[in-house]
């Protein structure tokens, strides 16, 4: 399967034509069949790519947080055990891409934000991409940053705090907390910014508790 084919498939389900939407249905599905971490990766380099067509991305994002998550938790536990048995440099290029296309994206709030967290959800417990939480708290406080990538950023740590083991996060709460405390203060004076680090802040009270006590 080629990249630019994925990307002709993706943009035409913006027509709104039910055709369109089920032809691009049949080939997603058809290509997760041949191959689904080759799927991911295409998917992964459509979404990082600022040039293409918003709808291939948000849509390229879109099936690849399908791949990753379900809110029923045998399938999500399936889908997690599904990814984790990937090549690790396919796994590793789509992690790279998810992180570099946060604050990247026309929409809001963040796929990307929702991918790179889901992806966390199922390498972290596994000691996996154990430097992520550090990368995303640096996106958040480095002076200079871009407000984009600091919202997208605070909404993946929030995606991690409300679907991960809140006990998996415990020893990361001090880090975590200074990116949301930070997020969150009056000096703050970007509104989006400020709300996604109240909604985290929200979803990481469970493992942070003890840090108020």
């Amino acid at each position: 399967m080629a990249t630019q084919e994925i990307i002709n498939i993706l943009e035409r389900t913006g027509t709104g034509s039910q055709a369109d939407l089920e032809n691009a249905r049949n080939f997603l599905e058809k290509a997760a069949e041949q191959n689904l971490p080759e799927l991911l990766k295409h998917l992964s380099d459509i979404l990082i790519a600022a040039t293409n067509n918003p709808t291939a991305r948000a849509q390229a994002a879109l099936q690849l947080k399908n791949a990753l998550y379900s809110k029923e938790e045998n399938l999500k536990q399936a889908y997690q055990e599904r990814w984790l048995n990937m090549p690790a440099n396919i796994r590793d290029h789509i992690k790279m891409n998810c992180f570099n296309a946060l604050g990247t994206e026309s929409s809001k709030p963040s796929q990307a934000a929702q991918c790179v967290g889901y992806i966390a959800c199922a390498e972290i417990p596994r000691n996996q991409w154990q430097d992520l939480i550090q990368r995303l708290v640096d996106n958040v406080t480095t002076v200079g940053r871009p407000d984009n990538i600091r919202e997208a950023s605070l909404e993946a740590l929030g995606y991690i705090c409300q679907d991960i083991d809140s006990d998996v996060l415990v020893p990361q709460s001090n880090v975590i907390l200074t990116a949301l405390v930070y997020g969150m203060r009056k000096e703050e004076t970007n509104d989006n910014v400020r709300l996604a680090a109240t909604t985290a802040m929200l979803n990481s009270l469970e493992f942070t508790k003890n840090n108020f006590q």
